[in-house]
């Protein structure tokens, strides 16, 4: 393998298993060689001459090179555990295994407290698929190293390989915070979450194969098929069974308001205020549907509930304005809106609104600069889809 040594270019795609990706080699030797590669102390100008060249060999990724250069150092100096760990580097990285792990283990005897050499050692067994050994070394290591990304990573992806995936998901997604622009990193985390709930899910099958949570999961996951009258059937069946459940009765709400069946949402939505009255949530799509059905006092009702209970939901606060647009309170109409703008500024429909009522006002400038900036944000968000269509139709 030489200088393209990937840390976990061993392992098989699958159910708890690791795909592997490439840690820079030089990145990692910043991190672990700085301290291995002192040369032992000398003995002789020959063993001083090697242990610099041995140096410059770690140094310059010339890993086989080093090897044979750090077995004549040992043979000089066996008592010398950095030689030994170095030795050891420089097999790991050709990918050498198993006589590098007698190498780590030669220098730990030697001085246990080189606790970089733990952590190759740690290394050494991961990439040799012994995660038994493997993980007793790194969680050791990450009592020290919680923010040491190679320790993190691999405790976490030592963990998935073991099956033990709540583990795991706690390690990764501390990796993704050490981490976060790391693709790697952020795919194993998402992998992670997915073997977590698919755990979870198939336990809920077993353990209650007729229960109203099972029937809430076939119908959320005939929902994301969009198969709504099999939801639908699906969400009746587990509030047949648990009408008294938080949240069934929303869920079935807003997939009757997807579907246009309003006054069915609003009967759903009204019997999940019953169970769970201090909900924002519910009140703003009562609201929102009452102001559909041009019923503003009774929208105005439910829109001030959800905003009582949730001061900065904006899209409570839109569709209130929207209201008092409609009984030609266009100030307070307008204050709404630049609230709501001034939390978030990318919001279309709050600068599309506010351009309208600008204009109304007679406030031309102004609703030339909401209307240009809802067309940029249009077209920023219109690059984005066709950016996502591309790179659907490659996959």
């Amino acid at each position: 393998m030489g200088q393209d040594h990937h840390l976990l270019s061993k392992m098989p795609e699958g159910k708890g298993t690791i795909p592997s990706f490439a840690p820079p080699p030089v990145v990692f030797i910043l991190i672990y060689v700085a301290v291995l590669a002192t040369p032992a102390p000398a003995q002789s100008q020959t063993l001083a001459d090697l242990s610099t060249q041995g140096k410059s060999a770690l140094a310059n990724q010339q890993f086989d090179q080093a090897a044979k250069l750090y077995e004549q150092i040992v043979k000089l100096d066996p008592r010398s555990a950095e030689a030994h760990s170095n030795l050891g580097f420089a097999l790991y990285m050709s990918g050498n295994y198993q006589p590098a792990i007698a190498q780590f283990q030669k220098a730990l005897a030697l001085d246990p407290r080189l606790d970089r050499a733990q952590i190759l050692l740690a290394l050494t067994y991961f990439d040799s698929g012994d995660f038994n050994r493997a993980v007793p070394l790194l969680e050791k290591a990450y009592q020290t190293r919680k923010d040491d990304p190679v320790v993190v990573a691999h405790l976490g992806l030592a963990y998935l390989r073991q099956n033990l995936d709540d583990k795991a998901l706690t390690m990764l997604t501390h990796w993704a915070e050490l981490e976060p622009t790391s693709a790697d990193a952020l795919y194993f985390k998402g992998k992670a979450s997915v073997y977590v709930a698919s755990d979870a899910f198939d336990q809920l099958s077993k353990a209650a194969p007729d229960s109203y949570r099972m029937f809430q999961l076939r119908a959320e996951m005939l929902r994301q098929q969009n198969l709504t009258a099999a939801a639908i059937n699906e969400y009746k069946k587990a509030i047949a069974q648990k009408p008294d459940a938080a949240g069934l009765h929303y869920a079935l709400g807003t997939v009757y308001r997807d579907a246009g069946r309003l006054d069915e949402a609003l009967a759903e939505f009204n019997a999940e205020l019953r169970i769970t009255p201090n909900d924002a949530m519910t009140d703003y799509l009562i609201g929102d549907i009452y102001m559909q059905q041009s019923k503003l006092e009774d929208a105005q009702q439910y829109l001030t509930q959800a905003l009582q209970l949730q001061p900065g939901l904006a899209d409570a606060q839109i569709d209130m304005a929207k209201t008092y647009h409609n009984q030609e309170k266009t100030d307070e109409a307008v204050k709404l809106l630049q609230s709501v703008l001034a939390s978030d500024p990318t919001r279309e429909d709050a600068h599309y609104l506010l351009f309208g009522l600008y204009k109304e006002q007679g406030h031309m400038a102004e609703a030339k600069k909401e209307l240009q900036i809802f067309e940029d944000l249009k077209r920023k968000t219109a690059d984005r889809e066709q950016k996502m269509l591309r790179l659907d139709s490659t996959n």
